[in-house]
């Protein structure tokens, strides 16, 4: 049974009366007024599909998982890191950096989200140990050009005992949501420890930021801000991703003014990022027809049956007979349509990608060719028939990378969710394994050897689980050109189809016809002779 309060004994209670003073405090309040929060939880709502995208498998980083039970075996491995990290600057006192971060507490605790319950010696020595395994890791990213000889010849900390982590499941780790610690603690860690001015500090830093996010991004970077820039314009690491792969889109976009079509709608339970719940299938979320045009086709058949049954025929008197039952639907029809749950699933169906997949368009001649601005740069060409898409590197990585920054999207930038948008119509153009080779063989999708054909079909389709439908202007003018195109060319083909079929078959359909005429000439000699009207009266 879950527990009814937060308190084990008096002396938490004692100490959450401290917390709240320092919380309300002067000091604290222009604090939490200057540091915007960063760092979020993700919702159950994001994460129910696929949780384990979003749980760290092997390293804790930052203080909403640095305690976990299952993770807590690998802190080991961070204190050797961390503690390679100050040898090598001559800085052996783990002790001493903690007591330089001391004025940090406050900071720290804004840029989370979620209140940390750590006291202030457990919260700075958590920053201090994960800050430290986080440089020592990326400097293994910094740029020859860039660094010269700062932190050359530090040795890989991660390899004790004959025991290797592995760098991709490190890195997987370092890019989810709950695993992010503030970029200026990384700063300011590594200004104590290295002794060096602020602004060297931050070129190095920003060039192994900018080289981690360059080589595991799953877009070639079109646009690439400074050392300085990725160090004190962006708040993690996470963060930096995310800009250097929309950064562009930023730009060419405008957001729906109607934030309710921004947010993001998730199956699950609904939370603060959530809208309504929308299906699973493609089928069903764009192909399905609405209420309202299954009412017009069944009150049109219902009208044509009526029509027949007033036909005064005696031949078709046995079928008449069962007619009534199909005839009785029409009265329940006006009351089904006016079910107030039809009228508002109606009404507020939800906005989603319909676009046909890879195979169906290049039946209709559609090609794709690679785009060099990323997401920005999505477009059809309607004269050439040509479907403009950015290069996607796939690795084992990808899946988690992208669905945290789907997440990170719709818990930062609720009313501008442009990359959910492309995962949406990279879903609903994949619909099976030869879609992506078609989209391999164009030059689109760029995957490891690590990586089947199977597993990259089932990236894209299973984001339908945790995301939903979001609105950006420009990409939806986008995949309309795309469905009016396709559609006018399978009008034009299938005209084409029946007027060369009854062109080379005139000859067969006027046999046809002389044949009808033939034998409606002899019934009515027939019947000139003959009584036929008797032979339908009922006996």
């Amino acid at each position: 049974m879950a527990s009814l309060t937060i308190f084990n004994s008096e002396s938490d209670e004692d100490a959450w009366v401290i917390q709240i003073n320092q919380l309300v405090s002067e000091t604290n309040l222009s604090v939490l007024n200057k540091m915007p929060v960063c760092i979020y939880q993700v919702p159950t709502s994001l994460s129910c599909a696929k949780p384990e995208a979003f749980a760290p498998q092997l390293i804790a980083i930052g203080p909403y998982t640095h305690f976990r039970p299952e993770l807590y075996p690998m802190e080991r491995f961070k204190v050797f890191a961390a503690k390679g990290v100050l040898d090598y600057f001559k800085k052996h006192d783990l002790k001493q950096l903690v007591e330089q971060l001391r004025n940090t507490g406050p900071f720290i605790r804004a840029s989370y989200h979620k209140y940390l319950d750590l006291k202030e010696d457990t919260l700075l020595y958590t920053m201090a140990i994960d800050g430290l395994f986080l440089l020592d890791f990326f400097h293994k990213y910094l740029s020859g050009e860039v660094s010269g000889s700062f932190m050359t010849g530090l040795e890989d900390q991660v390899q004790i005992s004959g025991v290797k982590l592995t760098k991709d499941a490190i890195v997987r780790d370092i890019v989810m949501v709950e695993n992010q610690i503030p970029t200026y603690m990384l700063l300011r860690i590594l200004v104590l420890a290295s002794s060096k001015p602020v602004d060297s500090v931050q070129e190095h830093l920003g060039s192994m930021l900018l080289s981690f996010c360059e080589k595991h991004s799953p877009f070639k970077l079109t646009h690439t801000p400074t050392c300085s820039e990725a160090v004190t314009k962006h708040h993690h690491v996470l963060d930096l991703m995310y800009y250097l792969v929309v950064s562009q889109s930023e730009k060419s976009e405008t957001p729906a003014p109607d934030q309710s079509e921004g947010t993001c709608k998730l199956q699950g339970n609904s939370d603060s990022t959530t809208g309504t719940s929308t299906p699973n299938k493609k089928s069903s979320e764009g192909t399905a027809p609405s209420f309202k045009k299954v009412k017009a086709v069944l009150t049109w058949t219902l009208g044509s049956l009526k029509r027949l049954k007033d036909v005064n025929i005696p031949v078709l008197q046995p079928i008449k007979r069962h007619l009534e039952p199909i005839l009785n639907m029409s009265s329940q029809l006006g009351s089904l349509s006016s079910h107030p749950q039809l009228a508002e699933e109606e009404e507020e169906a939800p906005v989603v990608v319909a676009i046909p997949s890879v195979c169906e368009l290049h039946s209709v001649g559609v090609y794709f060719q690679p785009s060099e601005g990323g997401i920005m740069a999505i477009d059809f060409n309607e004269k050439k028939g040509i479907f403009y898409l950015p290069v996607i590197k796939l690795d084992v990585n990808s899946e988690v990378m992208m669905r945290n920054l789907v997440a990170h999207e719709a818990l930062t930038k609720p009313d501008f969710l442009i990359f959910t948008r492309y995962t949406e119509l990279m879903r609903g153009i994949i619909d099976t394994v030869e879609d992506v080779k078609l989209l391999k063989n164009d030059g689109i999708i760029e995957s490891s050897s690590t990586l089947s054909v199977e597993e990259t079909e089932e990236l894209f389709n299973g984001m339908s689980k945790s995301i939903g439908p979001t609105k950006t202007e420009k990409l939806d003018e986008t995949i309309k050109k795309v469905n009016k195109y396709y559609h006018d060319k399978r009008k034009a083909n299938i005209y084409r189809t029946l007027t060369d079929y009854v062109y080379n078959s005139w000859k067969l359909f006027t046999l046809l016809a002389t044949f009808v005429l033939l034998a409606m000439t002899a019934l009515q000699t027939f019947c000139s002779v003959y009584d036929c009207p008797s032979y339908f009266r009922p006996k």
